[in-house]
């Protein structure tokens, strides 16, 4: 028994693998389509979780890096007329820049007031945006003919394709970041996280590390941003509003903001929740609806489960472990 569970993560995690490689073969492109959204969103929460959970900091304003990396990724393949992976390049390249920018004043800023340096930025993004039409498109955005990935295939078809990619990206993404955290950075993020003095005195560059991580939480989200905009084959103004920055920090508060599985569970929620809701009730109530829910979703998570969902089962993991590590020695007695 104890064998089984030390060895079920992993089988879990093999097992999930195979069903999310097998599922563009399961299901509709229009299915793939939102799956697809899912994969990039995700991208994004973990560029929050990379920040937040392992690092302490507060970014309001990931959307807007978000939004960054798919204007940037959209900029140079209509106007440069680079190929997809250099355009993917250039958004990681640009965001990246944006991020140290941000992150040199952030980080001795530091907490709540970090907070409200990159609320400001979420909140001014779609006016700058407006107000550049014709670096940006304006209001109209900039559009790709028919989407900015195709399948170099017959055997695929474009959304077939498309999932593929962003699933082999999502991977490689969360293994990249996983060691980075699981390594002595890691430790080193950890000391920072509960005292920044005690870690400083024992000889680790906390505002050096934090900007470190702030770059390369807005690479990663900058990558997301890309991608997502790729899928949809434009962007546009309304897409990053301010709520989309808020939209990803409770995506990552209900995934569980130290859990990279979780920050696709976080987007899971945020991609299908308000589709379910506009499905169930017609109009403009459905969107106002979806917030309220959000809203109450954060709260409860909060309260109830602080680490997210990804905690709440890792919590239940653990405590099945330990009664299977109990019955193990009565179980011995009683055949005895």
């Amino acid at each position: 028994m104890t064998t089984i569970l030390h060895w079920l993560p992993r089988i879990a995690t093999g097992v999930a693998i195979v069903i999310a490689v097998s599922i563009p073969f399961l299901v509709t492109d229009y299915d793939l389509f939102a799956m697809s959204r899912v994969l990039a969103v995700a991208l994004g929460v973990i560029s929050l979780n990379l920040l937040m959970g392992f690092s302490g900091q507060i970014s309001l304003g990931q959307g807007a890096i978000f939004g960054i990396g798919g204007y940037a990724s959209m900029l140079v393949i209509r106007h440069l007329e680079w190929p997809v992976a250099l355009a993917l390049v250039a958004a990681v390249v640009v965001c990246a820049i944006v991020g140290a920018i941000i992150g040199l004043p952030g980080v001795r800023l530091g907490g709540f007031n970090l907070g409200l340096l990159t609320i400001v930025i979420a909140a001014l993004f779609p006016i700058v945006l407006y107000r550049l039409p014709d670096f940006t498109g304006g209001q109209a955005g900039i559009t790709l003919s028919g989407g900015g990935l195709f399948s170099p295939t017959g055997a695929l078809t474009d959304a077939q394709w498309i999932y593929l990619v962003l699933l082999v990206v999502l991977l490689l993404s969360i293994l990249g970041v996983r060691n980075l955290v699981s390594r002595r950075i890691g430790r080193a993020l950890a000391a920072v996280r509960a005292n920044p003095i005690l870690a400083a005195s024992v000889g680790v560059e906390t505002d050096r590390l934090k900007l470190a991580l702030f770059v390369i939480s807005s690479a990663v989200a900058g990558l997301g941003g890309a991608l997502y905009a790729l899928v949809l084959g434009l962007v546009v103004p309304e897409s990053y509003p301010l709520v989309f920055s808020i939209t990803l920090l409770v995506a990552s508060v209900v995934g569980g903001n130290r859990s990279w599985w979780g920050a696709i569970i976080g987007a899971v929620v945020i991609v299908y929740l308000p589709t379910w809701f506009s499905e169930a009730v017609p109009g403009d109530t459905s969107a106002y609806l979806a917030q309220l829910v959000f809203a109450v979703v954060l709260g409860a998570c909060i309260i109830i489960a602080p680490s997210g969902a990804a905690g709440l089962i890792g919590r239940g993991y653990r405590a099945l472990a330990r009664t299977a590590t109990r019955d193990i020695p009565s179980t011995r007695e009683e055949t005895q």
